[in-house]
């Protein structure tokens, strides 16, 4: 009971937003002069320096038919097929242009990985899922891929739609399952009983797929204890070979449908760090292998082979087994890795139109790191992926010497320190079993952006 209650003083005392550090530097510090021309020369150096460098693609499927109100994400809602199906012929355009871009390099792009996400992709017909498969097959070599995923929304699937997607080459699925429990799924608009996973996920089903993913989230409305241990029970059970535990994230100043939740339901942040931990340890205790902050994997999967071998990548699509580093995404919102250049499609579908039929990339803002950013960029990822950091690894990748380069921030380590989040010795930041929980501020102190927003 004592430790818990350091566990809830603690939570209280860094109790501000940070950022999950899919990217660095954060989205929000990106430039809007970054355009479609500084897009193709990243591009092109990229390929320049070698075209047969793997990578991964994803395609954004930004329509969902109601909206889930604890999304964050920049979703279409709509029943208008018409509308999803001018988007599609839109998406075909864009994998045009860059199949001509590189034809024009003389590349023959060795795509490892292939991610359908949105929104809701299954919300496509056979029709149009098969015009999308065939486009991309004009710059991705699908049947050799190591990885080819999609994300199901259950409501209204069929075993008989997974084994149409078995034969196009799916050998993924992602499931968005968030929580079991009725009550909680009424308050966020996305009623998908236990019962109806069952029937799709039957073992024939699941021998098809290299793997099926569950997505689950902590802190909606009307969770409690009781009922999250009951939904993590379930979650064991189906036995999936990947799960994302998340925390929800509530901002309704940017996602207004969250104002339909009512506040007073959703749980603070002491019972929310209580259900995170709570549940970690339960994947624990059923054999799963914690893959970074909050994603856990079977001993089997390639995630947690990665995981032991220190290969993991970290980007919007969470952990991959790191067969890649540069992502290019297609559709709107998608964000792009290309080298040491981020960038991000415009998020309007009006925008989006407008920018593909006059043949241009829809770049809405990128970043351009700077030999500072990567460096940072290494140890954050570092430390949110295996909670641990050698100097030594870092002074000799870039030619610094740690503890003069980053004075300030080791000597800020202290506070972490006093606290039992962070043990140092001559050569390691260490996060320990306790501090985990927090490893969003260790990375935040190797965070120049915001030190400088902090400053002004």
């Amino acid at each position: 009971m004592n430790g818990l209650l350091v566990d809830m003083n603690l939570v209280k005392k860094y109790s501000t937003e940070v950022f999950m550090y899919v990217e660095y530097p954060h989205k929000s510090f990106w430039s809007l002069e970054f355009k479609e021309e500084d897009f193709k020369t990243a591009l092109e150096d990229l390929f320049l320096r070698r075209k047969d460098i793997p990578l991964l693609l994803y395609v954004h499927i930004p329509f969902c038919l109601q909206q889930c109100l604890y999304c964050t994400c920049r979703t279409v809602i709509t029943r208008n097929y018409e509308k999803i199906k001018s988007y599609l012929n839109l998406l075909l355009r864009e994998i045009d242009l860059f199949r001509n871009l590189f034809d024009k390099n003389s590349v023959t792009p060795n795509f490892r990985e292939v991610h359908i996400g949105g929104g809701s992709p299954t919300i496509l017909h056979e029709e149009e899922f098969d015009l999308l498969i065939d486009k991309l097959q004009s710059i991705a070599e699908i049947k050799n891929l190591s990885e080819f995923a999609l994300e199901i929304d259950p409501r209204g699937m069929t075993k008989e739609k997974l084994r149409y997607y078995r034969s196009r080459g799916i050998n993924r699925i992602s499931f968005g399952v968030q929580e079991f429990d009725l009550n909680v799924q009424k308050a966020v608009n996305r009623v998908q009983p236990p019962e109806l996973l069952e029937e799709l996920l039957t073992p024939e089903i699941k021998n098809l797929f290299t793997g099926v993913n569950f997505d689950i989230l902590c802190g909606l409305p009307r969770q409690n204890r009781e009922s999250f241990r009951k939904t993590i029970d379930i979650v064991t059970k189906f036995s999936p070979e990947r799960i994302a535990l998340l925390t929800m994230c509530y901002s309704p100043e940017f996602s207004k449908h969250q104002k339909l939740m009512n506040k007073s339901e959703i749980p603070d942040l002491c019972e929310r760090t209580t259900f995170f931990l709570e549940s970690t340890q339960t994947l624990l205790n059923n054999g799963y292998v914690r893959v970074g902050l909050e994603h856990f994997a079977k001993p089997t999967d390639d995630l947690s082979k990665a995981a032991e071998n220190k290969m993991l990548f970290w980007c919007g699509l969470g952990y991959t087994p790191g067969r890649y580093h540069n992502v290019i995404g297609l559709g709107t919102s998608s964000t792009s890795v290309i080298g040491d250049c981020y960038a991000h499609n415009v998020y309007e579908l009006s925008n989006y139109e407008a920018a593909v039929t006059n043949n241009v990339f829809p770049i809405y803002r990128g970043h351009k790191m700077s030999n500072d950013d990567v460096i940072r960029g290494d140890i954050i990822k570092a430390l949110r992926s295996y909670f641990s950091l050698d100097y030594r690894q870092i002074e000799e990748k870039y030619d610094i010497e740690f503890e003069i380069y980053f004075k300030e921030e080791i000597a800020a380590l202290d506070e972490f320190v006093k606290d039992g989040l962070v043990e140092l010795s001559d050569n390691t930041i260490t996060i320990t079993e306790l501090g985990k929980v927090f490893t969003g501020f260790v990375c935040r102190n190797f965070d120049r952006y915001v030190a400088v927003a902090q400053t002004a």
